[in-house]
């Protein structure tokens, strides 16, 4: 699935040139600003592992996105966004000889981000586009395990780091009003351990 989806971005970002084309009320070229709400789905061996032994996890959430590009041609664009992916939750209970244990486990990712955009014109206002990027991140996560209900042990941690997303969605453009469906690909990583956050996203914004 992540090939496939990888394939889709790089076939729109090489092919678009080759369909350069415009349309009436359609803007060639410029700035544009937009914001977007979705779902995030959190992807990691930990958490994975947490819901195998019983744990109730909570691997999606709402998710936020402020972007603003600039349209070089009908083909090609950068574009810069800042994502807020939410929050992602685990807790548990245990009765482990006589006495009573709980677990709980929270996260959260933020970032911003910039991207390449090749976009294919289809028809009047509407077209697809793929997306390719780097993500400058931010997560913390805290932790804490209670026995009879008082805190034995807490902890909280926090990282940060640079990696790679990309994306592919559709496009509509009226009077210079522009609406978006998307499926973005977070690959984010961090002392040796692995995270995916995919989000899809309806976004509305503005072409100047």
């Amino acid at each position: 699935m992540k090939r496939l989806i990888a394939t889709a971005v790089l076939t729109t970002l090489v092919a678009a040139p080759a369909f350069a084309q415009s349309y009436p009320g359609v803007p060639d070229e410029g700035f544009y600003l937009g914001t977007a709400i979705g779902q995030a789905k959190f992807k990691n061996d930990t958490l994975d592992d947490l819901g195998s032994v019983g744990f109730n996890t909570d691997d999606k959430d709402t998710a936020f996105k402020l972007f603003a590009g600039y349209q070089f041609n009908p083909n090609f664009a950068v574009e810069a966004s800042y994502v807020d992916f939410g929050d992602f939750t685990a807790d548990g209970n245990a009765t482990i000889g006589g006495d009573s244990y709980s677990a709980n486990f929270d996260a959260s990712v933020d970032g911003f981000g910039f991207a390449l955009v090749g976009r294919l014109p289809i028809d009047a206002g509407f077209s697809v586009f793929g997306k390719l990027g780097l993500i400058a991140w931010d997560g913390k996560a805290s932790g804490i395990i209670r026995e009879n209900g008082v805190v034995i042990e807490s902890a909280r941690d926090s990282a940060d780091d640079i990696d790679p997303f990309y994306g592919i969605g559709a496009e509509y453009v009226v009077n210079q009003v522009m609406v978006r469906l998307e499926f973005e690909r977070y690959d984010l990583s961090d002392s040796g351990e692995d995270f995916e956050i995919d989000l899809i996203s309806a976004s509305i914004g503005y072409r100047f």
